[in-house]
């Protein structure tokens, strides 16, 4: 049976079978929120900082006031998790207004539901979404209660059996996941798309990155076409909850060798080894 747990909404503690949310709410009526989930492992949420910074931006690019500096946020946080006696634990934070354009924010957690172990030591299966194109470059980008795209987009992923789904942008090029961010290999260089094509800044897609810059991997932001993912040595993609997982078929096709490739496993080994409880 799954145990009681604390919700914090505007600052108040209060159990989450009595926790609602206004009808008059703005993300509830409109979409017009922004929100970040942090994944909490052996009692400690990952990235704060990061998630702070993007939260921030976004909130401005969207008129949301944010009532919380880094500080106050970090120690709502550890207080939730003590409170809820998280161990490992999804985290998130919401973001909206009343109709007076007052904030009115919930942090909350849930059960982390791991992924199969075999997707991180065999690789997972890929595709590309057929059913929608990615979300407009005006609002791409930026992490919307405003989720209808990437829902449509998962439910694809997980009916034709797949750990993630790629969206294409309005020109055909590969933007991201549903809730990831993808990289690929080719001859050692390893490659992802700008942002400008579209995609969300992931905070484990910054990590990657500085990663390679440490590993001294070869690495540039470049458009990619669907035929480049299939012509690709190796693929990966990096989210909150997934950290860095390896790919082993886009849409049932073999890419690479179909195993975890030797630069995927340094970058997996590096970050790892930078949060060793993650191991």
């Amino acid at each position: 049976m799954r145990k009681k747990s604390l919700v914090l909404i505007n600052g108040r503690w209060i159990p989450e079978g009595h926790a609602c949310v206004p009808i008059s709410d703005s993300a509830y009526l409109y979409g017009h929120g922004v929100f970040e989930t942090m994944k909490v492992v052996k009692g400690h949420a990952l990235f704060i900082p990061e998630h702070f910074e993007r939260l921030r931006g976004n909130a401005y690019k969207l008129n949301l006031k944010l009532p919380l500096n880094l500080s106050l946020f970090e120690q709502s946080i550890r207080r939730l998790i003590q409170k809820n006696k998280c161990d490992e634990a999804v985290l998130r934070f919401t973001l909206s207004q009343t109709p007076e354009g007052k904030p009115f924010w919930v942090m909350a957690t849930k059960v982390f539901v791991p992924y199969p172990r075999s997707c991180y030591t065999r690789g997972g299966r890929l595709i590309l979404i057929r059913s929608v194109r990615a979300d407009s470059l005006e609002k791409a980008g930026v992490k919307t209660t405003s989720y209808l795209t990437k829902i449509l987009g998962r439910q694809e992923a997980q009916q034709r059996g797949a750990v993630e789904g790629i969206f294409l942008n309005e020109e055909g090029n590969v933007t991201e996941g549903g809730s990831s961010n993808l990289f690929i290999v080719k001859k050692g260089i390893l490659l992802t798309p700008p942002l400008s094509e579209g995609l969300l800044p992931g905070t484990r897609r910054k990590a990657v990155i500085t990663l390679a810059r440490k590993l001294k991997i070869p690495f540039k932001e470049k458009i990619l076409r669907p035929k480049d993912l299939l012509r690709a040595d190796e693929i990966f993609i990096t989210s909150s909850l997934k950290d860095i997982l390896p790919i082993a078929s886009l849409d049932d096709k073999k890419i690479g060798d179909g195993g975890v490739g030797e630069v995927t496993k340094r970058l997996v080994a590096s970050y790892e080894a930078g949060y060793k409880f993650l191991a």
